[in-house]
């Protein structure tokens, strides 16, 4: 992976080091010189964490994903009819793994914030590696449900955790685009699933297992071997990190600490308090509503194109496989530049303009005639295009906005865990009765859910613009100059001196 540039050296609100102590930083302010920290260009810091932290995270969330998505590649190879599973069996089937995983999110960052990402990380990797070869084995619907059940509550820690591990990394003005290196890797997940599945349902037949049952084993036991893998290449944070020398441990503490320009560093300690802040967050709630607009559409280009794509006329099963994978790699390349575009203009737009695309995705595949199977294929590139390119910037809108290492554990867990839940939809929309007429009800769905998108985004970017102004108001009449140190670093990210990016 070649080394990810950067020439700016940070800007916007507070991000914070693992296990780095206020005394820590105490020192750091009276021992050295701020001004020395303040200038200091990190371009080569930056550089050596892209080189080292990127690559592994997003190697567990390619697996994570593949993991959650190859049933959709399991159906084409022939699950559904050796299961004899009804349509609605099949969809409960998916739907049951995002009951498990929503409610695991919140509690899960705790426990990676309280072990580290060291041990955590990779512990959740095995175990859903275990549930995932556990997959191949199931003979009935009530097998498949408790294992997608299981993989659901092993799983769902694994996004949320790094996007959190990532934030005690990054400014958030360079978060963005990291965000979308290890999140690229779902597109990346889902050309690969399709490459896989094709490699592995020609297995059909050896040692007495299906093609399908080839697809989860396989991928399981390649699940853990990156488990194995990342135990030994994960620090928990900066101050553990070998490859960074010991000045630049310092200067990024320092830099992280204080991004933004903060009067007083926001209190990290664990106190009911933050998760009751986190929880009583609108912006955490207007926020799912927006995660809702994309993962929706996301997930339905994620769980059902391999159907989507022999609905439209590539029937074989090695066609409708070997199609997704255009798809998925165009999408990739759009994650990633929608990302460093909203890192360096504002977020809010590219989202609007991101699901906008989405929206004329789906509306082409709905208005299109049936039988045009090329421009409804081609239709699914704009509906991936807009989906996965709003998704981390719309997360990011979240995690650059919520202060303090607590509060923000919390309301990523919340946003994941019950965005996620938006997984389980799409195979209710897109039904098997309806693939002969082109899926109108889904393409019509998803389309809604866009749209909900960019009204939900609209809203928040109307708020946090009105709530900087009330910020600026405080500064300028003296109201914050007057507030206590103690107080300051108490509000998290209401302090008056947070500006919300948007």
């Amino acid at each position: 992976m070649a080394p990810l540039t950067h020439t700016e050296s940070g800007k916007g609100a507070t991000e914070y080091v693992e296990n780095v102590s206020e005394e820590k930083l105490s020192s750091v302010e009276e021992d050295a010189d701020i001004q020395y920290y303040k200038t200091y260009d990190i371009s080569s810091i930056i550089r050596k964490m892209d080189l080292r932290i990127l690559p592994i995270m997003s190697a567990l969330y390619l697996m994570s994903f593949l993991d959650r998505t190859n049933i959709g590649n399991a159906k084409v190879a022939g699950l559904a009819d050796d299961l004899k599973l009804r349509p609605a069996l099949y969809n409960w089937s998916v739907t049951s793994f995002f009951f498990t995983y929503c409610i695991i999110e919140a509690p899960s960052n705790l426990m990676l914030k309280k072990f580290g990402a060291k041990l955590w990380l990779p512990f959740i990797m095995v175990l859903w590696s275990a549930c995932c070869v556990g997959l191949g084995f199931v003979t009935d619907f009530k097998t498949l449900l408790i294992t997608r059940l299981a993989l659901g509550l092993a799983e769902g820690g694994l996004f949320p955790g790094v996007a959190f591990y990532l934030t005690t990394w990054y400014p958030r003005s360079l978060i963005a685009f990291r965000i979308a290196i290890f999140f690229s890797a779902a597109t990346i997940a889902g050309g690969f699933g399709g490459l896989l599945a094709y490699g592995f349902q020609h297995m059909d037949g050896i040692a007495g297992l299906a093609g399908w049952q080839w697809i989860f084993i396989l991928e399981g036991v390649l699940t853990f071997i990156v488990a194995v893998i990342a135990v030994f290449v994960i620090p928990n944070n900066p101050q553990d990190a070998p490859w960074l020398k010991a000045e630049e441990r310092q200067i990024m503490a320092w830099r992280i600490a204080h991004d933004g320009d903060l009067r007083v560093p926001m209190d990290d300690a664990f106190k009911w308090q933050y998760v009751r802040d986190a929880l009583t967050d609108w912006k955490l709630w207007l926020n799912l509503v927006t995660y809702w607009g994309a993962a929706v559409p996301l997930y339905s280009v994620a769980l059902t194109l391999p159907s989507i794509v022999k609905g439209l006329g590539y029937t074989t099963i090695d066609s409708a496989q070997l199609h997704t994978v255009p798809v998925y790699i165009v999408g990739c390349v759009f994650v990633v530049l929608a990302a460093w575009v909203s890192d360096r203009w504002m977020r809010s737009p590219v989202v609007i303009i991101m699901l906008s695309i989405a929206v004329l995705g789906w509306g082409l595949a709905l208005g299109l005639p049936v039988k045009s199977n090329g421009a409804r294929y081609a239709s699914m590139f704009l509906a991936c295009i807009g989906s996965y390119g709003a998704f981390v910037p719309q997360l990011v809108t979240l995690t650059s906005n919520v202060g303090g290492k607590t509060k923000r554990a919390v309301a990523i867990g919340i946003q994941v865990g019950v965005g996620g839940l938006a997984g389980g939809v799409p195979p209710w929309l897109f039904k098997a009765t309806e693939a002969k007429k082109g899926y109108p009800f889904g393409f019509r769905s998803a389309m809604i859910f866009a749209i909900l998108g960019i009204c939900s985004t609209s809203v928040n970017w109307f708020l946090l613009t009105r709530a900087n102004k009330a910020k600026e108001e405080m500064i300028s009449s003296g109201r914050a100059a007057a507030m206590s140190d103690e107080e300051l670093a108490a509000m998290g990210d209401r302090s008056p001196y947070f500006k919300y990016s948007y």
